[in-house]
């Protein structure tokens, strides 16, 4: 199984493609908590989704910092 960015020819590539991974994270997040605003859902359906989405988003700045540090040293 590989993901969409995995083919992507070099670091900078592949690191713009995790800003747009990002930003499409942060658009699910707006999207849940929207949904709990108009009683779609609760807050409480919808925490260990925002606690998988922080998780996820720590994961994806830790990827792009370990990127940058390795086009520093090269």
């Amino acid at each position: 199984f590989r993901s969409e960015g995995w083919g992507r020819n070099n670091n900078k590539e592949f690191n713009n493609f995790l800003r747009i991974a990002n930003g499409s994270l942060k658009e699910t997040e707006t999207h849940l908590l929207l949904s709990a605003q108009i009683g779609l859902c609760t807050q409480e359906q919808i925490q260990p989704m925002m606690d998988l989405s922080l998780t996820a988003g720590k994961q994806i700045l830790s990827f792009q910092r370990s990127i940058s540090q390795k086009k520093t040293k090269s």
